[in-house]
């Protein structure tokens, strides 16, 4: 597996753990509390998110320093661009569907969460799309 992949899986399965802890325990558990509870579980998660991804990213960098180093080559970038390609509609569906919101008279705290899901999802969806045209050699 090459560092960009593994680069990849790591921030997939990272963005995946913490926004479904954040959703879970915010959105499920805590829908009829008042807003302010979620914000501080969602900054102590985004620390984690932070920390977690550049321990992990630092782990595989000492592991193979010499690919860390190497700039990306015309494969890789073509890689992200596909990836981009993929994830902007999503993040369109959830930027709408935010807006979308408004006219349901849903109140700021659910637009939030819904244009929140639409750019976690458009992120799980261009690492998710990376780790796919790495394994299939693009």
């Amino acid at each position: 597996m090459s560092f960009r992949e593994e680069s990849a899986w790591i921030s997939f399965v990272s963005i995946a753990l913490v926004f479904f802890t954040y959703f879970a325990k915010v959105v499920v558990v805590r829908a009829g509390r008042r807003s302010g509870d979620s914000f501080h579980v969602f900054l102590v998660l985004l620390v984690a998110l932070v920390v977690l991804e550049v321990v992990l990213h630092v782990a595989i960098a000492r592991q193979s320093p010499r690919a860390a180093r190497t700039p990306k080559d015309e494969r890789e970038r073509l890689i992200d661009m596909k990836a981009t390609r993929l994830a902007f509609p999503v993040l369109l569906v959830g930027a709408f569907a935010a807006m979308g919101t408004m006219h349901l008279d849903a109140g700021r705290w659910v637009m939030a969460h819904v244009l929140l899901v639409g750019v976690v999802l458009a992120e799980l969806t261009r690492f998710g799309a990376q780790i796919v045209y790495h394994r299939r050699g693009f």
